[in-house]
């Protein structure tokens, strides 16, 4: 299978995972006060966010924070997918897309 993270510095990524409080892009949480945003305890918030609006370096920092099994859980209990979103999660994660909740606002 083709690797999209041969196209981006990863080694950047990975420098500022080890360095940065709160590594994802700004502009991807316009609506909070990154520094109060905890990875942690905001997990599904956070993986939701990346997920629908991330970019491809987003997406790859998502992967090295959470495990897949933390990412899967957090989409199977998401109410606010779109039907990309859905369908790229289903692949991606071995998901079923009929465990998948599709928000009502994008039908």
């Amino acid at each position: 299978m083709y690797n999209y993270f041969n196209h981006i510095n990863t080694a950047h990524l990975d420098e500022k995972l080890n360095t940065e409080k709160f590594p994802f892009s700004r502009n991807l949480f316009w609506d909070a006060e990154p520094g109060k945003v905890d990875l942690k305890t905001n997990s599904r918030y956070v993986i939701e966010r990346v997920l629908l609006r991330g970019s491809l370096e987003d997406f790859y920092m998502l992967l090295r924070l959470y495990s897949r099994e933390e990412i899967s859980a957090a989409v199977l209990r998401s109410r606010e997918l779109d039907p990309k979103t859905a369908d790229f999660c289903s692949y991606y994660f071995h998901i079923p897309k009929s465990a998948l909740h599709v928000s009502s606002f994008y039908h």
